[in-house]
């Protein structure tokens, strides 16, 4: 009797074979789970962290790297080129429409066709639309067609705007691009002159 009172009790412990495994495999899976999201969380961190790391690194390195005071004179000029190239582009886009009678100059003079403008007007809207985007190209290849081109366009805007502001009426030159444009070609014959020094430098 007491044996058939034990088998009862453990049938309803245990009312099939296996039941314990099946009652705690959940918590197993559930454990393995759990341990399978931190990994890969350790690793999105530990990722994270070397990315942040490596940023950090960089911009150190750009800070300890870049100046205000250019290393050489090559590295001037370059700098010069990089700035100076756009803006001369932007110029020659600016006035060629004035070959077509419809830019700035155009319009101040109030009229409608090149042909129509002064002969210093025209040479001034040629000087631009012509020479502007091949400085722009010369700067932009280290060439010294760019100097050149530079200089030219430079030397006839201080001129007249100084000197001849009666020439080019009822145009003007702004008083602010004649002082960037002296300030423009005095910085290229500086370049140009440490360039010379260093070269002799380098030879002697």
């Amino acid at each position: 009797r007491s044996s058939y009172r034990d088998i009862v009790q453990l049938s309803q412990a245990a009312p099939y074979p296996g039941a314990m495994l099946a009652y705690h495999t959940p918590s197993i899976a559930v454990r393995t789970r759990n341990t399978s999201y931190s990994r890969h969380s350790h690793a999105r961190a530990a990722s994270r962290s070397v990315v942040a790391r490596a940023s950090e690194e960089d911009v150190e390195d750009a800070a300890s790297t870049f100046s205000l005071v250019p290393a050489d004179a090559q590295d001037g000029l370059s700098r010069y080129r990089a700035v100076l190239a756009p803006l001369f582009f932007a110029g020659g886009a600016l006035h060629a429409p004035d070959v077509f009678g419809a830019g700035p100059i155009s319009n101040v003079c109030g009229v409608s066709a090149f042909t129509d403008l002064s002969t210093a007007l025209q040479a001034l809207t040629l000087l631009w639309a012509v020479g502007g985007p091949v400085a722009g190209v010369g700067l932009l290849c280290a060439s010294f067609v760019g100097d050149i081109a530079v200089t030219a366009i430079a030397s006839t805007e201080i001129i007249a705007g100084i000197d001849f502001p009666n020439v080019i009426a009822p145009a003007s030159i702004p008083t602010p691009i004649v002082y960037a444009q002296i300030i423009n070609l005095t910085s290229l014959v500086a370049l140009r002159a440490w360039e010379s020094y260093e070269n002799r430098n380098e030879s002697a």
